[in-house]
């Protein structure tokens, strides 16, 4: 639920009230609750980020940095577009409910298919920027086109493309990094440029300077609040989005083909070895203070070229590449036990035989 501007209740609505003894044993995230004592009595929002009172805040004093932004909008469905399999690239588009983890075909909404890409989402729309144009598969080696093609989440349709949306530079397995549903910088694949998009005006910004690493191989990149985090296997940057300044970093994953998942609670990851498959493991970041944290298992061995979507407490992966072929195995990875499973019915895309290097959005 995402509300902006008043919300009005038509009657008195009481949320749950007890002791500080009595507070609920298992507390969804953004649960409500007031707590009362003899000495006063207080809001609670469970927030579930480790603090010296379980997870609990006072409303009014809030002391995490990430807790406003976990809750500027609550993200209850995930998208995936496009991706390909063996030659095939792909217009088609699913979506997944995040409460109950099924995943529903919507048709082939892009107006032309999609591999090797990446995109962005604001609220509604869903930006896939350098689809093939040609309809054909382009490798990540093949530059591809300016075309940005589009979704809309708010009623699954397909947004048409409109010449303001396109990039400037050509681009074949690019790298995007983006401030919530606000902007979206698109880097690499092919080109020193970096671009700036606008996903409120819907406009590619002209007229913006600004250069990082160019990757032949390809680039990822993780974001979290204030900033964002790309590389590939030789380089690593870290991007400030209130300065737009780069600076030179720790190498955060291992190759641009081992996907890099962001979350809202202060952790980045990114595959700690391998490239194209050969990812055994995420290498985790604490972006408070850009911190390697250790490794931990994948939930799906050998992978690569994965689509990761970012949620609230759990997030998915809707296809990938494991050495066997481009295929629709999915995880479901929960951010505070760094764990997850891969056999979770419903979860994975299958109106084709495989999807990888595909691109993924979300929204409330």
């Amino acid at each position: 639920m995402e509300v902006s501007g008043s919300l009005r209740a038509a009657q008195i609505i009481a949320g749950p009230k007890n002791t500080r003894a009595n507070r609920p044993s298992n507390p969804a995230t953004g649960s409500l609750f007031l707590e009362t004592s003899a000495s006063g009595s207080y809001m609670m929002v469970y927030t579930a980020i480790s603090n010296n009172d379980d997870g609990w805040e006072r409303i009014y004093s809030q002391k995490s940095a990430n807790t406003a932004f976990k809750f500027r909008q609550v993200i209850a469905y995930s998208y995936l577009a496009g991706g390909y399999k063996d030659s095939s690239p792909w217009r088609n588009v699913h979506r997944t409910i995040n409460a109950t983890d099924q995943t529903t075909h919507l048709g082939q909404l892009l107006d032309y298919p999609v591999s090797y890409s990446m995109g962005a989402c604001s609220k509604t729309i869903l930006w896939v920027f350098s689809s093939n144009t040609n309809n054909v598969f382009n490798g990540p080696d093949t530059v591809q086109s300016t075309h940005t093609s589009a979704v809309n989440m708010s009623n699954d349709t397909q947004y048409a493309n409109q010449t303001k949306f396109n990039l400037f530079s050509a681009r074949s397995d690019l790298a995007t990094m983006w401030k919530e549903t606000e902007f979206a910088w698109i880097m690499a694949g092919g080109s020193t440029s970096v671009e700036k998009f606008n996903m409120s005006s819907e406009v590619n910004i002209t007229g913006y300077n600004l250069s990082s690493f160019n990757s032949s191989e390809g680039a990822s990149a993780f974001s979290d609040e204030n900033n964002a985090y790309a590389y590939n296997s030789g380089n690593g940057v870290k991007f400030s989005f209130a300065t737009e300044t780069f600076t030179n970093s720790s190498v955060w994953g291992a190759h641009g083909q081992q996907k890099g998942i962001s979350s809202k609670v202060g952790k980045g990851y990114a595959g700690n070895e391998g490239s194209y498959n050969g990812g055994y493991n995420l290498r985790r970041w604490t972006t408070s203070n850009d911190t390697n944290i250790g490794t931990v298992a994948k939930p799906h061995a050998n992978c690569g070229e994965e689509n990761f979507t970012m949620g609230q407490d759990h997030q998915y992966m809707l296809g990938n590449y494991d050495g066997t072929g481009q295929n629709n195995t999915s995880w479901k990875f929960y951010y505070a036990t760094d764990s997850g499973s891969n056999s979770v019915s419903g979860l994975a895309p299958g109106v084709n035989a495989g999807t990888s290097s595909g691109c993924t959005g979300w929204r409330a």
